[in-house]
């Protein structure tokens, strides 16, 4: 299967009076044009960015509809890895304590929308086409009830979930779930894991699931399965999928043939060691090196869209700063700023 999409290509130019918005709930705070993303939402237009400031309260309450085109950047998660920001607080779209309901949805008009950067901790759902969702969080803690089943909910085509960290602790979760009907619907370079049913569900729709590390199983039907790294020796259910150049822990995870590599130690594949998400890069000597599809190495850190440690945003971040509290009449108050680009 082609791939026919590129992730530049979801992000539609913007218009020539597109705006950026700071969006910040910190209490008491002043620099800012919004404190919810509802709001936010409400006031921007079609084109613009929003920018969660990190903080320790929510920026939803209860369901947030999309209908416009924007761009939502947060600041990332697990900031506790190195180079990643000066502050570690994160932009939680959080619904607690119904973290289990439908918190996001992409519904028609916010075609050519992304979302990076932010921690979910409620179920989303794409309704339309041409979304992104990339660089975050999903993190969801407790159960929910089996009608609450779909973390990440696809009715759409031309949809990428790349580059996420994506951990469902619910005994009835599932990931995601991609409706029939649908086209070019990519899954790659994610961490997915579920101690639930199903890590992914497909059928009747044009899937591409590659360069993931997966510690739950999938159900997929009509897709492109490749270079992904299986850490469950819970059996897949594949139909009509093209299953080339994975690696999996145990040997009923693969079929056999086409570059698939089956009953491997997980401590052989993966360093094991290190921060949450650090720890899914491939070990020294690893089976997964260059034994993808085209050479590549298997999992979420190979290929051309590697994982980003942290979700950081690609745009460019301060992660030191030092400032003394007093300063001289003559010199000024020295200030030592540390600063990246991200891709």
């Amino acid at each position: 299967m082609k791939k026919l999409l590129l992730i530049s290509a979801l992000l539609l130019p913007l218009t020539l009076f597109a705006k950026i918005w700071i969006v910040d709930s910190n209490p008491g705070s002043a620099s800012k044009d919004f404190t919810n993303l509802q709001d936010a939402h409400d006031g921007a237009n079609a084109g613009d960015t929003l920018y969660l400031i990190g903080s320790g309260v929510s920026y939803i309450t209860e369901k947030v509809t999309i209908n416009k085109r924007l761009v939502i950047i947060g600041p990332g998660y697990f900031l506790n890895n190195p180079e990643t920001q000066v502050s570690l607080l994160t932009a939680r779209l959080s619904l607690t304590p119904d973290v289990c309901d439908v918190g996001l949805e992409f519904a028609s008009g916010s075609e050519g929308s992304a979302i990076i950067g932010t921690t979910i901790s409620s179920n989303v759902v794409v309704s339309t086409n041409n979304i992104l969702i990339k660089r975050n969080n999903f993190s969801l803690p407790g159960s929910c009830s089996p009608n609450q089943l779909n973390r990440i909910l696809i009715s759409g085509s031309s949809i990428q979930v790349v580059q996420n960290y994506i951990n469902q602790n619910s005994p009835n979760g599932i990931n995601i779930r991609v409706n029939p009907g649908n086209s070019n619907v990519f899954i790659q370079n994610n961490f997915i894991a579920s101690n639930g049913l199903t890590g992914i569900i497909s059928s009747g729709s044009g899937l591409q699931v590659e360069h993931n590390v997966l510690t739950t199983t999938v159900n997929i039907t009509d897709a492109l399965f490749q270079n992904n790294i299986i850490l469950t020796g819970n059996p897949p259910v594949f139909s009509n999928t093209i299953v080339r150049n994975n690696i999996a822990v145990a040997s009923n995870s693969l079929p056999g043939g086409n570059g698939n590599i089956v009953n491997v130690p997980q401590s052989s594949i993966v360093v094991g060691t290190g921060t949450i998400d650090g720890q899914w890069k491939l070990k020294d000597g690893s089976p997964a090196i260059g034994s993808g599809y085209n050479d590549v190495d298997m999992g979420m850190f190979g290929g051309a869209e590697p994982y980003v440690l942290s979700g950081i945003p690609p745009i460019p971040t301060i992660y030191g700063l030092e400032a003394p509290l007093t300063g001289e009449k003559n010199t000024g108050l020295p200030i030592e700023i540390k600063a990246k680009s991200n891709n």
